[in-house]
């Protein structure tokens, strides 16, 4: 909220609320039919109502000021959101340009593993097992495996 919205308000707040005391006395001069007493009444009422226009001119000179100054505020953040994304892009390419990947750890082995490495002879590896595929009841039993059909298509005309 800004200073003119504030002036604004208060200022058409106040106006109203004091046309209310010169509205009091028109009505009580209407009623004693005092036309000199009501015209004044009413001038006064009048001048109060045009100045809580007048703030209220303000108060929307205001409220479209702070909005101009949101939206570009928000520009600003936007703005400074898509270079903060663009750095993190660049920097990024810069590091995958280096020759490894970014989200890789960089393992050094010391002399001493590098010798017990050395020493020793690579695992055997096991041959694969060539058997057919087993399936195996609830009670933990093997079950017969199910005899699968060939497949057959049939053309229609």
């Amino acid at each position: 909220m800004n200073i003119q919205m504030m002036d604004g308000l208060l200022g058409a707040s106040s106006n109203i609320k004091l046309s209310g005391t010169p509205m009091s006395v028109y009505r009580q001069a209407s009623a004693e039919g005092d036309t000199e007493k009501m015209e004044r009444a009413l001038g006064y009422t009048g001048e109060c109502t045009e100045k809580a226009v007048k703030y209220q001119e303000k108060l929307d000179k205001g409220m479209k000021a702070e909005a101009k100054a949101e939206k570009e505020k928000a520009e600003l953040e936007r703005e400074a959101a898509i270079e903060k994304r663009r750095e993190e892009r660049k920097q990024a390419e810069e590091g995958t340009e280096s020759g490894r990947p970014q989200e890789t750890d960089l393992v050094q082995l010391s002399e001493a593993a590098k010798a017990a490495l050395k020493n020793n002879k690579p695992a055997e590896t096991a041959e694969p097992i060539d058997s057919e595929p087993v399936t195996y009841t609830p009670a933990g039993e093997i079950a017969a495996a199910p005899v699968e059909a060939e497949p057959t298509v049939s053309f229609t005309a």
